[in-house]
C-alpha cells in the first residue's frame, strides 16, 4: 500500500518533463551554433590546408 502512495506521488512531479522554458532555452542554444557552423567548418578546412602545404 504505502508503494502506491510513492509512486502516484513521484508521477506528480514535474522534474521529468520537457517544459516550454527547456525549448525556448535549446532554441537559444543551437541558433547560434548553427549560424557559426560554416565559419567554423571553413576556419579548420583553411587550417588543414595550411598544415598540409606547409609553405615555410
Amino acid at each position: 500500500m504505502m508503494i502506491n502512495k510513492r509512486r502516484k506521488k513521484f508521477r506528480k512531479t514535474n522534474q521529468d518533463r520537457y517544459t516550454f522554458i527547456d525549448g525556448v532555452i535549446d532554441i537559444a542554444v543551437y541558433i547560434p551554433e548553427l549560424i557559426f557552423l560554416p565559419f567554423r567548418l571553413m576556419w579548420y578546412l583553411l587550417r588543414f590546408l595550411v598544415r598540409i602545404f606547409d609553405w615555410t
